[in-house]
């Protein structure tokens, strides 16, 4: 395994291909890059709605690991909630927006990790 962006669910990556994916989002999910592109980009008060079941929290995540659910399914847990999450953003963002290339390239690394897991059919 080695650490990387799942590291703050405490989980570790699998695969050598799903380990450089990871770490590449790591990288582009710094908190600086999320505020500069995900909040100071964004007119104030603007709000992308969502449903409840969407939100991934540490306690689910906890709650989930002292139950039944494998390593394995909490990382394609993790990245099912992410790139859905980047998916929405995008829909509401039009393509001259400044934060336009930079979900371009977390679904584009999302889009790589779920090829990653299709392999592993999880």
């Amino acid at each position: 395994g080695c650490p990387g962006v799942l590291a703050v669910l405490g989980l570790e990556a699998a695969a050598p291909g799903e380990c450089e994916l990871t770490r590449l989002l790591q990288d582009k999910l710094q908190y600086e890059m999320r505020l500069q592109y995900m909040k100071h980009y964004f007119p104030i008060d603007y709000t992308v709605h969502v449903q409840y079941e969407e939100v991934l929290r540490p306690s689910n995540i906890t709650r989930l690991r002292n139950g039944t659910v494998s390593e394995a399914a909490l990382r394609y847990l993790w990245f099912h909630v992410s790139s859905q999450a980047v998916l929405r953003i995008r829909e509401v963002l039009p393509e001259k927006h400044p934060s336009w290339k930079y979900t371009q390239e977390l679904c584009q690394l999302f889009d790589a990790l779920g090829e990653e897991y299709s392999k592993y059919r999880q």
